[in-house]
């Protein structure tokens, strides 16, 4: 099957993700393309291909709006492929904030107009190395500061790779 893997990504975590789905596929024997959309160069034609995954990340409640324009113009041919959309928050990554996550993901897909065959809440990452001090401060005072010691000092990472591993293999069946 041939897959195409669009992503968008803001602080890594993403681009890892949709890294990780790529090399299993291509390891499982597939085609893979693997896509920035904020790379408007690349002459990307959705309909050469079987199968659609669209990773983003979320931050300040909402994907990125590169994303957001490459999915609202491509939903016509998105909504009759099989598809996966991958969420990337850090509110997938606890129980107590799992309706946030899905909130996102149905903002997002209200927005678009998409409806992909699958969707998928993936915990991220925190990257504190990368932060300015109104992020750090944000992300200690916020709606996950109950998850998130004070010690901001070296990266955590919370997105659950078998999980992310089983997807993979189930939408290669669909």
């Amino acid at each position: 099957m041939k897959f195409l893997i669009v992503y968008a990504s803001t602080e890594g975590q993403t681009n890892k993700i949709a890294k990780f789905m790529a090399g299993l596929l291509t390891n499982a024997g597939h085609q893979v393309r693997f896509h920035n959309v904020s790379d408007v160069s690349d002459g990307l034609t959705i309909t050469d291909y079987d199968h659609v995954i669209v990773a983003g990340s979320v931050h300040s409640g909402k994907h990125q709006p590169d994303l957001q324009l490459f999915v609202y113009a491509n939903r016509e041919r998105l909504n009759k492929l099989p598809s996966l959309l991958v969420s990337v928050s850090l509110a997938a990554a606890f129980p107590d904030t799992q309706s946030e996550a899905q909130g996102y993901v149905d903002t997002f897909l209200e927005t678009t107009e998409w409806q992909p065959t699958h969707t998928l809440l993936t915990a991220g990452a925190i990257k504190p190395g990368i932060y300015d001090w109104f992020q750090k401060s944000a992300l200690l005072e916020g709606d996950l500061a109950a998850h998130i010691d004070e010690d901001l000092s070296d990266t955590r990472e919370f997105t659950d790779w078998d999980a992310l591993k089983q997807k993979t293999v189930e939408i290669t069946t669909s």
